[in-house]
């Protein structure tokens, strides 16, 4: 398992994201050394790790709005 910090200011915080970079960087940094001493090139780990960020936060967006069109249909048959 990964240790990753816990956030130290409050949701909401203009920082917070910061503080998040900060705390995953050196765990990122570990996975990609793992990655290229698996024998996988750096540039190519950097770029799929862009990929799947991007992926995720797609599918994290689309979960939200998939939560919010439930949410309207479910107040509509109320």
């Amino acid at each position: 398992m990964i240790d990753v910090p816990a956030p130290t200011v409050a949701a909401g915080d203009e920082n917070r994201h910061l503080f998040c970079q900060m705390a995953i960087e050196i765990p990122l940094q570990d996975l990609i050394q793992a990655a290229v001493k698996a024998g996988w090139d750096e540039p190519e780990v950097l770029t799929a790790i862009i990929e799947v960020a991007d992926n995720l936060m797609l599918a994290h967006g689309s979960n939200a709005e998939l939560h919010a069109l439930r949410k309207a249909l479910k107040r509509k048959l109320e």
